[in-house]
């Protein structure tokens, strides 16, 4: 929905076609983009970070302040041992690239239709499903066996992406089990207002990391305190499958968390037995290629990220702001693949480097009980004055990396610098 909301802000006209997974289809002026979207955008019961990088974007869009109703912005985070709760360290939120917000995934969908569907240039059409891909002309088959031809396809379906099967000639793209999974729960506050250790954590812009062996805990209040957000993070029982939601039981939470925090118990009693999700965490090897033809994949299709630094949705975004950059600086249809070859040139290193320190991130997290962990522990207590950090979110390096990066600026610096060796002959 960000690629439509990018694309139709710079005079597209927008038709997104749904169902799931949903198909969308663009049109700017003579020139018709077909948008592939998977069904993640379907996920509820999840909190969502949106960092500084993705802001930045909102900004420029016009629609932060739709995000900033629904949101809660973080002053620090707190790292706490799993055990008793001890406290390891505290890290203010480093404002200098912008507001780290949290919001309902819900939330942040709903004001990203609303503020798409609010230009006249974008209209939502539903049941199709994608089938099949046509790369030189762009088109895509629906399962109804309706052709629609465009001068260019998106593919945004996620993780289990078709247009990228298509685009690699591959049926599937084998999955790296990372060996965790996540317990997801969403808790109102008026179940947490009775105890006063519940409600300090829901009343305060605070997110709090509990850690621990082989798994951690994430926690923070979204949508203006009213809801509080927990992530789980544990080794997964099941084995390998793809990073979907399914349904998860109390007792296995339970017995995963046995011992820890009693904060952590209190909040997994307050769940309701049959609202137990659980979400599979799974990673693709770095794709040969994103783009093909006059097609091109974004967000989880050719990257998919893990949750250990909170860059998943970012990164999405970041992918969007370039395409809506590159695909309005073109003059002719003869010039899409170009386009295309630049937004992979200008994103698909930043995207694979981001993926590789959420990998990195989660061995530091979590580490078992021993002198390394100690190590950790002590690096928490007495942070650098250069503001190293072992939690790659809150290290200050790490942050001007994530953080400080203009997905649109890039995109113009990339097409700059290729375009003007080959502007004779291209333009």
């Amino acid at each position: 929905m960000a690629t439509a909301l990018a694309l139709g802000r710079r005079g597209h006209h927008v038709v997104i076609l749904e169902s799931a997974p949903k198909v969308g289809i663009i049109d700017m002026l003579d020139k018709r983009i077909l948008l592939t979207v998977g069904k993640q955008l379907m996920e509820v019961g999840a909190g969502i970070q949106v960092s500084p990088n993705m802001l930045r974007m909102f900004d420029k869009w016009g629609i932060s302040d739709a995000i900033h109703s629904k949101d809660v912005a973080l002053e620090c985070i707190h790292v706490r041992r799993w055990q008793n709760g001890d406290l390891l360290g505290t890290m203010p939120v480093n404002k200098t690239y912008g507001q780290q917000v949290v919001i309902h995934r819900a939330d942040l969908h709903d004001v990203l239709i609303e503020k798409a569907l609010e230009l006249d240039n974008v209209e939502l059409r539903l049941n199709s499903t994608v089938n099949d891909v046509s790369f030189s002309p762009a088109s895509v088959t629906l399962c109804n066996g309706t052709v629609v031809r465009g001068d260019v396809v998106i593919g945004a379906d996620g993780i289990k992406s078709v247009v990228r099967q298509r685009l690699l000639n591959e049926t599937s793209i084998n999955s790296i089990s990372t060996g965790d999974a996540a317990y997801r729960m969403m808790l109102p506050r008026s179940v947490m207002e009775s105890d006063p250790e519940l409600k300090e954590l829901i009343l305060e812009p605070e997110a709090t990391r509990w850690l621990g062996p082989y798994r951690h805990v994430i926690a923070y209040p979204v949508r203006n305190h009213e809801l509080y957000n927990v992530v789980m993070l544990h080794p997964d029982r099941h084995g390998v499958e793809e990073s979907w939601t399914t349904k998860g039981t109390k007792q296995n939470m339970i017995d995963d968390y046995r011992g820890w925090d009693p904060r952590i118990t209190k909040l997994i009693n307050l769940v309701p037995d049959d609202e137990v999700l659980e979400w599979k965490l799974c990673l693709h090897a770095p794709l040969k290629t994103w783009i093909r033809g006059s097609v091109a994949l974004i967000g989880d299709a050719c990257h998919p990220m893990l949750p250990y630094t909170a860059q998943g949705a970012a990164q999405a975004v970041e992918d969007a702001a370039a395409l809506g950059i590159l695909l309005s600086l073109i003059t002719s249809k003869d010039q899409i693949p170009l386009a295309l070859q630049i937004y992979e040139k200008s994103r698909k290193s930043r995207a694979e480097t981001v993926q590789q320190s959420g990998t990195e991130n989660r061995v530091t997290l979590h580490l078992p009980d021993g002198p390394e962990q100690q190590a950790r522990d002590e690096q928490f207590r007495s942070p650098k004055a250069a503001g190293s950090n072992p939690d790659k979110w809150s290290d200050r390096e790490t942050q001007r990396f994530l953080w400080g990066w203009d997905a649109e600026k890039a995109a113009l610096e990339t097409w700059s610098s290729q375009v003007q060796n080959i502007l004779p002959s291209v333009l």
